[in-house]
């Protein structure tokens, strides 16, 4: 699925309006589909099969994040999934920074250790992991809280990131990491 499509999903929204204006119907978009929850060992994330780095606690590190994916995807002969793959990472990021921090518990993220006076800033890494047939994408943050897709106002400059991340790849949820938070992922098919 391409990157037009994605969005193009995550903005549906259907108005039928004939003549009479009191006869408007409004039709939502339909909602994103659920995370799913892969309960998998804590320790997983750090196996020598998942590449990973830290990230900064800061939404333009999803910049840094994007290029990261892009690099690694190429050297792995797979840069024909970088589009997708640069937009899901990036929704991630950010979703991390805005939400899985600002949600974690404050003994978490005042005691995890990382870059000088910014609290928290370990507890988020970015995860890659190659599979047969399939790319694993991963940001890891010290909330406890499950991700959750909301429905936003048609009007709404924000709200649309899990609604994309679903619609561009195969799957895409969530698993708890013991005293830790958790890992947002999604996969991508390749071939």
């Amino acid at each position: 699925m391409t990157m037009q499509k994605a969005v193009a999903l995550a903005h549906l929204r259907v108005a039928y309006e004939p003549d009479d204006e009191d006869d408007v119907v409004d039709i939502p978009a339909p909602p994103a589909s659920p995370p799913q929850f892969l309960p998998v060992p804590s320790a997983w994330w750090e196996t020598p099969a998942v590449t990973s780095r830290p990230l900064s606690p800061v939404p333009e590190e999803a910049r840094t994040a994007r290029r990261f994916v892009r690099e690694l995807l190429t050297c792995w002969d797979l840069g024909y999934l970088s589009d997708d793959a640069e937009l899901i990472i990036a929704e991630l990021v950010v979703n991390a920074v805005r939400h899985g921090l600002r949600t974690a518990p404050q003994a978490i993220v005042a005691g995890a250790p990382g870059i000088t006076g910014v609290p928290g800033a370990s507890s988020l890494r970015l995860c890659l992991l190659r599979r047969v047939g399939e790319v694993m994408l991963a940001v890891t943050d010290p909330s406890n809280e499950a991700p959750t897709p909301r429905a936003p106002g048609w009007t709404g400059e924000s709200g649309r990131g899990l609604q994309i991340v679903g619609a561009l790849s195969y799957v895409w949820g969530w698993s708890p990491m013991e005293g830790r938070g958790k890992a947002v992922w999604a996969v991508l098919r390749c071939s």
